[in-house]
This record gives C-alpha cells, structure tokens and sequence, in this order.
C-alpha cells in the first residue's frame, strides 16, 4: 500500500517542497529501504521513528518498507522528517487513513516515546506552505507553532505527540489552528537596549545597515 505526504526541506534559509512517499509490502523478512538523498540525521530517523510507533501504541510493519523523499536530487538532511515518515509508514501499512494528508503538510521531529520537538526553520515552512498550491495549512510541534503562526495565510496546526498527529489527519479529531500573535510579537521584539542613536560617527557604516534592512539584502560585518 501506498501513502504520500507533504513536507520540506530546509536548504540555507529557504523551505523547499518535498514529498515524502512510503510503499509498505508483504516480504519474507523486515527491511526498511530509505532513498532520496538523506543525510546522517535523516536517515537515523528511522531508529526513532520504529520506537516512537510502538511507544504510541501502534504496530511496527514486519514487512519491506521503501521511504522515498523526492526530489531524489535534493539533499535531505533535519529531523524535521521523523513525523512525516512515521504517519506515512501507519498509513500505507493501515493502521491509519490519511483523510488530510492533500490538504496539509507536516514536519516534526519525534522522541522515543512519540512526544513532538521543536524544528529549524518553521516560519520559513510556513512561507512555502503558503505558497503551494492546494495546501490549507501546516502541522507542527506545539513548540515551533506560535513561530510558523507568523505568516497568516495558512492554518498552523500544533501537536503534541505522534497520536494526536493521526487522530488530527484521520479526521478523528479536530484541532484549532494556532492563533497569530504578529503585533505582540513585534512590540516585544521591536526594544532594544542599544539604539543607533547611542553610536557615534561610522555614518557609513550605519547607513550600509540601514540600506541592508531595508532591502532585506545580507551583510558581512568583519
């Protein structure tokens, strides 16, 4: 059986598309096949992700299991995949039915026990969320939620675990979408002890800060 996802990958500070595809089939011994281009961390996924299924109470497929994370070309390299392969492997092997599986992405990294942690880059995934097409919203951790809920457009759901993630894409269960807190996140973010004001002379320096925050560009301060 076949199940398909949405999810991404961060490459610098950009969130690019991926699709996380997993084939579940009967076979003579257990063995869990992973391709696409995965790195250290993605492909050591897969230890956390076979304790974190039996911890949350679900059956680890004795079959062949062949995870593909596509492009092939792109190289894969955060935790951020263990949730999207672990819903994958409980709906292509049955134990689940991804009815949002089309209309959500999902990222997360996932403990032993099948609690959610925090991952890199979530407001960038929820710019590339909204730009999809097709896409409603994004599924995080709880701890990364209030930072993906800064862009607006889409709907930013928090989990806490890997069970509440499958009730949520099962249709089971139905969470409110992480409210956006953008203005108080500005007024808090917007002091700072030091001020321009405070720095005399280097009127060449502060303006090349200036053009560059103004114009989003990069800088290098040496």
């Amino acid at each position: 059986m076949l199940a398909k996802l949405n999810t991404f990958s961060l490459l610098g500070i950009d969130a690019l598309p991926v699709e996380v595809e997993v084939d579940v089939s009967a076979a003579a011994m257990p063995k869990v096949i992973l391709v696409g281009l995965p790195e250290s961390a993605v492909k050591e996924s897969i230890h956390r992700v076979e304790r974190a299924i039996v911890n949350s109470g679900f059956i680890r497929p004795q079959d062949r299991v062949v995870i593909n994370l596509a492009p092939a070309e792109l190289p894969k390299q955060a935790a951020s995949f263990d949730l999207p392969i672990t819903l994958g492997i409980l709906a292509a092997s049955g134990q689940m039915m991804g009815d949002r599986f089309e209309e959500y992405a999902v990222v997360g990294e996932l403990s032993l026990e099948g609690t959610t942690r925090p991952v890199k880059g979530a407001l960038s995934m929820a710019m590339a969320t909204a730009k999809q097409q097709g896409l409603r919203g994004l599924v995080v951790p709880t701890a990364s939620a209030q930072e993906a809920a800064v862009v607006e457009e889409i709907e930013v759901i928090a989990v806490d675990s890997l069970a509440q993630a499958v009730g949520f894409f099962s249709g089971l269960l139905d969470l409110d979408p992480t409210p956006s807190k953008i203005e108080e996140l500005f007024d808090v973010f917007s002091k700072y002890d030091d001020d321009y004001g405070d720095v005399r002379g280097q009127e060449m320096a502060k303006r090349a800060l200036t053009i560059a925050a103004a114009a989003s560009h990069n800088i290098l301060m040496v």
